[in-house]
């Protein structure tokens, strides 16, 4: 099997023509559209490692929404790995205009709403950032985003997992089912953060040996704030 090329001058040139004032939607989508099966593959590697990497923030974010909207199966994973690359070096962010209306299209479908999530999550630094996401993409109920945090380990997503929790800690043994995960995942964080739930929600017949263990007092501090929490995490 011949590896896929990264980079070809001449598609180079033609996409950054395309894109040099702002984006030409149609031409663009002609253009792509008469490639063949390669070059296509090539195209995405140019757009997310080149072309994408050297607008600026306006013809980004209106370079996101055509390629999302014209074959997200083909560019939604070009465009996310772009937004991470240009997020890194402060040109785009989570408050962007253009990060809503390229949110807005990803809601659109239940595949894109999982990919995004899924690839993003990993790399919030906040918990006020995982929230936008979350609400950009159209799910609003804490309860829903709680798939998507239990299996992406960062404090950030595990500080959020235990404010959703509270919204179905009516149903015990959800919450027992999430802590035997978390024990199951085997490192150390998701360990502290299984014994920290054991005790703030009561739970203790998980057959574990933690060695973590929280007091009282120090549960209620934790809700205070996501500083207070990574401290009682250790980490």
């Amino acid at each position: 099997m011949i590896p896929d090329k990264h980079y070809n001058a001449a598609i180079y040139a033609q996409l950054r023509s395309l894109t040099a004032d702002g984006v030409e939607v149609e031409p663009l989508r002609a253009y792509l559209d008469g490639l063949s099966n390669s070059a296509f593959r090539t195209a995405g590697y140019v757009l997310s490692e080149r072309v994408m990497q050297e607008c600026d923030a306006n013809v980004f974010w209106a370079l996101a929404c055509a390629l999302v909207d014209y074959n997200s199966r083909a560019f939604l994973v070009t465009v996310l790995k772009a937004f991470l690359t240009r997020r890194s070096s402060g040109v785009v962010g989570w408050s962007d205009e253009g990060f809503r209306r390229f949110a807005t299209l990803v809601a659109k479908g239940e595949i894109d709403k999982k990919k995004t999530l899924q690839t993003l999550l990993p790399h919030i630094d906040v918990p006020e950032d995982a929230k936008h996401l979350f609400r950009s993409v159209g799910l609003h109920d804490q309860a829903e985003w709680l798939p998507y945090l239990l299996n992406c380990n960062t404090l950030p997503s595990y500080y959020l997992l235990l404010s959703s929790l509270r919204h179905v800690e009516h149903r015990p043994e959800y919450v027992r089912r999430v802590i035997v995960f978390l024990v199951k995942k085997g490192d150390s964080l998701s360990f502290n953060f299984a014994s920290l739930l054991c005790a703030y929600f009561g739970v203790d017949d998980i057959k574990s040996t933690f060695s973590l263990v929280l007091k009282p007092y120090e549960l209620s501090r934790i809700e205070l704030s996501y500083d207070a929490f990574c401290q009682k995490m250790r980490f």
